[in-house]
């Protein structure tokens, strides 16, 4: 039979190395699957906008988010509904948008009470049962609004659509399944807690324990605020402590408790399983697609901004020249931006031509192939996953590429619209700092996939040239 001290050097082993493993290895399971839930909760905002089927929020640049909370969810007129169910969505993609790209995820941020609201968060829609007689009001709402595109007669947004729901409700399953085992491991950390802080107290009396659990329980209820602090109290854990430290049967008891922290072994199954490479590259060209609706957002206000440039150009003379345009049938003349753009590596900095129609043509052409990518069965999709993992290789290159060089002149735009104008219209300019700043998470997290694919290959290649077959 264990001693106590024995046992509570060993459990304390076993969780800080399971406490290292869940901040190494499932956190980052957690981040990347809510980063995917994200990228197809943008699209699926930008089919129904495209369809007049919700408004966009007005007020989404206002909205500030400083932890993880669930938005309101209250009854709502039909007459309001896509106006209700736009915000909403844009609502649940923005808490997305925190959870990926500023909540930190580690065992000591997600507490028991983080989980609730995160698993709350992932049932503010009911992905799973959405049906036009739900109880949950934003259920309810936006089964309505999808029926609409069900019920038309265009077959591929419904396909896309019910690839869509089916992703997003597969997502929030494995998100759950992984807080769930979260939740049980900060339960059994919890009472870790208890044996280090309160067991361990000069004021704690294990003697005084051992009589009956109600005095145990009486003792650790009357230390707990006073060692513990703020952290509840959850009485049916502390039961479960008082059984593992004092009740006849304990040794069993601790076993099931150290068998809990125990982490599985998988490198025999990984041996076995054959990392599909073009799997890999295809996951790349998803978290592309990701970039789809951002681009339209930018687009959206480049055309704003260009209009506010133009608006000082309405003078007697400037419609004059219209005029005999007009009259002589002559094209009118482009519109070219000179902006500056600097080099992220070498912070020089150089003069560019941007001409405005062909630019904004480009922007909006490009978003429509990003698109294409968000969703498997969509032709873009297919005609990629088709080709030689090769050429798929050196598309995605070409347009991280391009990328790249595309975030340096939406930069330059962004500064150049800002200074542009005429001071009492630089109040109605809207800055892209926001869309910019998470078009190039998009893009490096493109990039982090296609090096890890390349990598792989390359190591295949080494092993190869050795004789070492896997």
């Amino acid at each position: 039979m264990e001693t106590s001290v024995d046992f509570n050097k060993k459990l304390f082993e076993l969780a800080e190395a399971k406490k290292n493993w869940y901040d190494t290895e499932e956190m980052v399971k957690i981040l990347e699957e809510y980063r995917n839930l994200l990228g197809v909760i943008n699209n699926l905002i930008n089919l129904l906008e495209k369809k007049g089927l919700i408004q966009p929020d007005p007020y989404k640049l206002d909205k500030k988010i400083s932890d993880i909370a669930v938005p309101e969810e209250i009854p709502f007129l039909d007459s309001e509904r896509s106006m209700v169910i736009g915000a909403r969505l844009s609502d649940f993609e923005s808490m997305l948008d925190f959870i990926c790209n500023i909540f930190k995820f580690s065992v000591s941020t997600v507490s028991v009470e983080r989980i609730k609201t995160l698993l709350a968060l992932n049932n503010y829609f009911q992905w799973n049962a959405l049906v036009p007689n739900s109880a949950k009001p934003n259920t309810k709402g936006l089964a309505e609004i999808l029926q609409a595109i069900k019920m038309g007669s265009d077959s591929l947004s419904v396909s896309v659509l019910n690839e869509t729901i089916n992703y997003i409700t597969k997502t929030i399953s494995r998100i759950n399944a992984l807080l769930k085992d979260l939740t049980d491991f900060q339960k059994e950390l919890y009472k870790v807690e208890i044996r280090k802080s309160l067991f361990e107290h000069p004021n704690y009396s294990h003697e005084k324990s051992q009589k009956s659990t109600h005095d145990a329980m009486m003792q650790i209820k009357k230390m707990f605020p006073q060692v513990m602090g703020k952290k509840p109290f959850y009485s049916e854990l502390v039961d479960e402590l008082i059984k593992e430290e004092y009740s006849p049967e304990k040794d069993k008891f601790r076993a099931i408790v150290l068998s809990k922290f125990e982490i599985a072994s998988s490198k025999k199954e990984e041996k076995k399983i054959k990392i599909d490479t073009k799997e890999m590259l295809m996951d790349s060209v998803r978290a592309l697609g990701s970039a789809a609706p951002l681009l339209e957002q930018i687009s959206q206000k480049i055309e704003d901004n260009h209009k506010v440039l133009q608006s000082e150009h309405n003078g007697f003379m400037d419609k004059l020249l219209a005029l005999i345009r007009q009259a002589f049938n002559r094209p009118e003349k482009p519109v070219v931006y000179t902006v500056t753009v600097t080099e992220p590596l070498t912070q020089s900095r150089k003069q560019e031509d941007v001409k405005y129609q062909d630019f904004l043509t480009d922007l909006n052409r490009r978003r429509r192939t990003y698109n294409s990518f968000a969703v498997k069965k969509a032709p873009g999709y297919i005609k990629i996953e088709s080709q030689e993992e090769k050429s798929i290789l050196e598309y995605l290159s070409k347009q991280i590429s391009e990328c790249n060089h595309l975030m340096q002149l939406l930069t330059a735009l962004d500064e150049y619209f800002k200074s542009a104008p005429a001071v009492e219209n630089r109040s109605k300019i809207k800055g892209l700092k926001m869309e910019l700043t998470s078009l190039k998470n998009c893009i490096v997290k493109t990039n982090q996939r296609k090096a890890e694919y390349t990598a792989l290959i390359e190591e295949e290649e080494q092993l190869k040239k050795l004789g070492i077959t896997q």
